[in-house]
């Protein structure tokens, strides 16, 4: 990459609006990584004076590769692989793919923004990072938005996790939801069913409740299967740092969103008063703690991919994952058969916390809250790059129809349908998992996509920041350091200090704006 010697004038000729997107981004940062990314630019700029050159310039060599960053792995890492090998086959443009931990992905690409040392060209993260990253982003080309790919794209996906402030900056390459799987071979077995018939007086189904979750954990925990597998009785992750956060809130949907008040999940929108230290959270995590005793001993190590793996392997009676878990459960050679599995939407609640009246109202029946849990993945591509035209044809090759189909039916490959189509052709999904599996399955993506009271992620400014602050404190529940009140209410305490450092007025707006909000309040 050619470089020009260093001036003052490159740092004093920043455009405003380049300043302002620095320091957006800075203040995306806690102490200690501004700290580490002062300490880079120091570094970078202190190398370029005494090598008597400068920042490097925008300007790029024609054989250069295509750079995609994304996380390491085999979920989003290896498909990038796949599709950049065809890529670079039919257009002749090479592409290079860098995984970087998932723990650290966050920081890599928001140092590399503030700092300007940033060289991809094509970026696959989570949805709900957008508005961090959303200065430092070029907009999506408009053939693009009106292309069939996108429209294809299901509405809960392509417009809510697609823009950000009125722009196009993203390309969803991936649906994400949670839902529940069970073994279809323990709920059918006479033995079982007339012992929990005896001891619950109802039948043994699909839990409609995270109250019958709770108890059908409790029947199954300890028990065997016919092949002597000592059965957990539910799995989620607890991994701190991990995915649990997004099983903490999926628990959480039930109960703190009403009926009558939309978007009250988080906050609530009129005053931007954190809604996670009210009952119906401490509901939540309450269960959530109780849960972690009716699973495996080693529990608290477990992230998303060993839930899907232990399951799908037989260990345990239920699980709640995102929709990955379906297909390597179908499909795990020696596992437990696409023949015992079956699935159910989140379970819901008879009962949800008003957040008017301060009071519990009790519901005429249970009502479940679908949650797009973490929302998914997409892509991007940075303002730096000086390959764009050749990012978003990479970006259309990687979310093509064709492809993703593909990607779907590999159980570690991190995509999951994010289209209409996806859940509307049968046929090979009866081909992967066996009709009443498969019926099963899309029985409940549909619903959940469609369902009214769909429980959006949350996505604002500071969101990792936000969810960082309640993982620290679930983490103290769950090592008896606190009681859960005590734990919501310190983590209430750090949102109301990071939703004043980013603009209480500002992240109201937005928080009304993600919540689909608009025109709900002044």
């Amino acid at each position: 990459m050619a470089r020009v010697p260093l001036s003052k004038q490159w740092i004093l000729s920043l455009p405003s609006c380049a300043l302002a997107r620095i320091l957006h981004g800075f203040g995306m940062l806690n102490c200690f990584q501004r700290h580490v990314v002062l300490s880079r630019a120091l570094l970078v700029v202190c190398c370029a004076l005494l090598a008597g050159y400068g920042a490097p310039t925008l300007a790029q060599t024609d054989d250069k590769p295509l750079r995609i960053v994304t996380r390491n792995g085999p979920s989003l890492e290896g498909p990038a692989i796949r599709h950049g090998e065809v890529f670079e086959r039919d257009t002749g443009m090479a592409t290079q793919v860098e995984g970087i931990p998932f723990r650290e992905l966050y920081n890599e690409i928001m140092m590399g923004f503030i700092s300007g040392v940033n060289e991809a060209d094509v970026m696959l993260v989570p949805a709900p990072w957008v508005p961090d990253f959303a200065p430092f982003l070029a907009d999506v080309p408009m053939d693009l938005i009106a292309s069939n790919a996108v429209r294809s794209i299901h509405p809960a996906y392509r417009e809510g996790l697609m823009r950000w402030n009125r722009r196009w900056l993203a390309v969803t390459i991936d649906g994400d939801l949670h839902m529940g799987i069970y073994r279809r071979d323990l709920f059918e077995d006479p033995e079982h069913r007339l012992a929990f018939q005896g001891v619950h007086g109802r039948p043994l189904s699909p839990p409609e409740t995270w109250t019958e979750y709770l108890e059908i954990a409790r029947f199954f925990h300890g028990r065997k299967d016919q092949q002597g597998n000592t059965l957990a009785g539910s799995l989620e992750a607890y991994l701190q740092g991990g995915q649990r956060i997004w099983f903490v809130i999926s628990h959480a949907a039930a109960y703190a969103s009403h009926p009558s008040y939309s978007g009250t999940l988080f906050f609530n929108p009129r005053t931007m008063e954190p809604a996670i230290n009210s009952p119906a959270w401490q509901r939540a995590v309450s269960e959530y703690a109780e849960l972690m005793s009716l699973g495996p001993p080693d529990l608290a190590w477990l992230g998303s991919g060993d839930v899907r793996k232990r399951f799908s392997e037989g260990k345990a009676a239920m699980a709640v994952d995102w929709a990955d878990i379906g297909v390597m459960a179908a499909t795990l050679e020696g596992g437990v058969g696409s023949e015992n599995i079956g699935f159910f939407e989140l379970p819901g609640s008879t009962s949800a916390w008003n957040p008017i009246t301060e009071r519990w109202d009790t519901l005429a029946y249970p009502r479940q809250v679908p949650y797009l849990a973490f929302g998914g993945w997409v892509a991007v591509v940075p303002e730096t790059s000086q390959n764009k035209e050749a990012a978003w044809d990479y970006i259309s090759h990687f979310n093509s129809q064709e492809n993703s189909m593909k990607d779907m039916l590999v159980g570690d490959s991190g995509i999951n349908p994010y289209r209409r189509e996806h859940i509307a052709d049968e046929t090979v999904w009866f081909d992967l998992m066996g009709e009443q599996a498969a019926e099963d399955y899309l029985d409940v993506l549909r619903s959940s996509l469609d369902a009214p009271q769909l429980a959006l992620e949350l996505r604002i400014p500071g969101y990792r920041a936000y969810m960082q602050a309640l993982d620290l404190q679930i983490e103290r529940v769950l090592r008896s350091e606190a009681t859960v009140q005590e734990a919501l209410d310190l983590a209430a305490a750090q949102w109301d200090q990071i939703t004043d450092r980013l603009g209480r007025d500002s992240q109201r707006r937005h928080y009304i704006s993600a919540m689909g909000l608009t025109g709900s309040f002044p």
